[in-house]
């Protein structure tokens, strides 16, 4: 398949939004590819229990990506889905009832709303440099889904450079502890991708993050609408939108070595990305880099997040710091 990358100023009015999604979808082949397949997952981004601009994907942006899939598809069924995660994890039923995703499962009769880290699971094998790492991932996507789709925002992350469609999918691992799994993180995300069908992106390019990320930053408001069949392609092209070589990511530069990444000139680019570039930039703060050190390296991700010192350390740190998330206690067992 020639990877097909679509690319607009994001449209306001609602009836030139839903000309918008139907225009990109069908010069991706997604119109035609939803005819054929029974069940699509799709994968916003909700690192926050609340709606946050420029941190978290807006309901109406995937309301609107599932009555595309419906009017393409009457039959199809959608599931929208996010995983719980996080040191100081939230509860995600609660948070997609927050943010209005419950709500669409209630207007649209074949979507459902999934809580990943609620659902059974299966172990994997992902081939890597260092040799077959293994890895819990929800059953579903290996017995249900047909095709999946990630929905990102463009963010600048303080961990891995960037948040757009492969990173997002590490709410996909239904671990609430799958920080232990961050030193592999540049050499499993995209293996996760193929693993899980995420063939497919959409971005919610509206507001985007810069300066630190992914919780916390410089919201921009930006417009951008991208849709992509690849999600290697997606994210180079929007990279460079934001600033950034792909090359210079490093989980980018491994989906590169593994083959899913194609050089510009293989891809077919619908629309003028040039025209709507915007730099973004990125400046750690001072407690950002503990935790960066922690994020290459198990070892220290042990001592600082499950070893019987984490809870004095992080107690220590934020008296000095403001959290990012406070845990919700929703009473669910």
């Amino acid at each position: 398949m020639i990877p097909i990358v679509y690319v607009g100023q994001l449209q306001g009015a609602a009836d030139r939004l839903t000309n918008q999604f139907d225009e990109a979808a069908k010069g991706i082949g997604l119109v035609k590819e939803a005819q054929d397949v029974r069940v699509v997952f799709i994968k916003p981004n909700l690192t926050f229990p609340s709606y946050k601009t420029g941190v978290t994907t807006r309901a109406e942006f995937v309301e609107e990506l599932a009555k595309l899939l419906l009017r393409s598809n009457p039959r199809l069924k959608i599931l929208i889905g996010e995983g719980e995660g996080g040191y100081n994890s939230f509860s995600m039923t609660a948070a997609m009832q927050n943010m209005g995703f419950a709500a669409i499962a209630e207007r649209h009769a074949n979507v459902e709303i999934v809580n990943l880290s609620r659902v059974p699971k299966r172990s994997v094998e992902l081939a890597t440099p260092k040799g077959p790492y293994a890895l819990d991932l929800p059953e579903l996507f290996f017995t249900d889904v047909d095709v999946s789709i990630s929905c990102p925002l463009p963010k600048i992350h303080c961990m891995t450079t960037l948040t757009l469609s492969y990173k997002n999918l590490w709410g996909c691992l239904p671990d609430v502890m799958r920080l232990q799994n961050h030193y592999m993180f540049p050499l499993i995300i995209s293996r996760i991708a193929e693993a899980l069908k995420f063939r497919y992106a959409f971005l919610d390019g509206k507001y985007g993050l810069t300066r630190q990320g992914p919780m916390s930053g410089d919201v921009v408001e930006l417009n951008w609408f991208v849709a992509a069949n690849s999600l290697g392609a997606f994210d180079a092209v929007v990279a460079k939108m934001m600033g950034f070589d792909w090359r210079t990511v490093p989980h980018l530069r491994q989906a590169g070595r593994y083959g899913y990444v194609p050089e510009e000139r293989a891809m077919n680019i619908l629309g003028s990305p040039e025209t709507l570039a915007r730099p973004f930039h990125m400046r750690r703060g001072f407690w950002t880099y503990p935790a960066l050190a922690a994020f290459h390296s198990k070892h220290l991700t042990h001592l600082f997040y499950v070893s019987r010192y984490a809870k004095v350390m992080h107690d220590v740190m934020y008296m000095f710091r403001k959290r990012d998330i406070l845990p919700v206690d929703t009473g669910e067992e």
